[in-house]
């Protein structure tokens, strides 16, 4: 009896030792340190925030994301991005860093582009925001 007793609070307090996972909205997010998984808490653009997005081929063949932010999102990007001149930022999508740029010069334009550096499946990935953010008729009926 003793021995089930302590197993049960062992689990017990074990269960209620778990940490709980964190989720993370699907965006752009500052690096806050030298390696890519120390993200600011907060993205700083989130995908609700594209303006249209393209699936295209790079010069090596490589598939790519390409887009524009909303029109009034510019500013916060061209800020995000002087912000973090040599420095990272990350595009996480379904809790996972996709990409994490290094940030050469401010970006002006709004645009962007989401590559492929550790064999995620752009194309599959592209799907998924096409379909569940509509991207293409938002952008239509402007």
């Amino acid at each position: 009896m003793k021995i089930s007793t302590i197993l049960f609070f062992c689990l017990l307090m074990t269960a209620c030792m778990q940490t709980k996972s964190f989720h993370r909205t699907n965006g752009w997010y500052y690096v806050t340190s030298q390696t890519t998984d120390s993200l600011s808490q907060t993205p700083f653009l989130t995908v609700m925030d594209f303006d249209s997005l393209r699936l295209e081929t790079d010069a090596f063949g490589h598939s790519v994301i390409t887009g524009v932010f909303l029109q009034d999102k510019l500013p916060i990007w061209r800020e995000a991005t002087t912000k973090s001149v040599g420095k990272y930022i990350a595009f996480v999508f379904n809790d996972t860093v996709i990409t994490a740029p290094q940030v050469n010069s401010p970006i002006e334009s709004g645009c962007f582009q989401i590559s492929n550096p550790h064999g995620y499946d752009l194309e599959r990935i592209f799907r998924e925001l096409q379909k569940k953010y509509s991207y293409d008729k938002r952008h239509i009926n402007k």
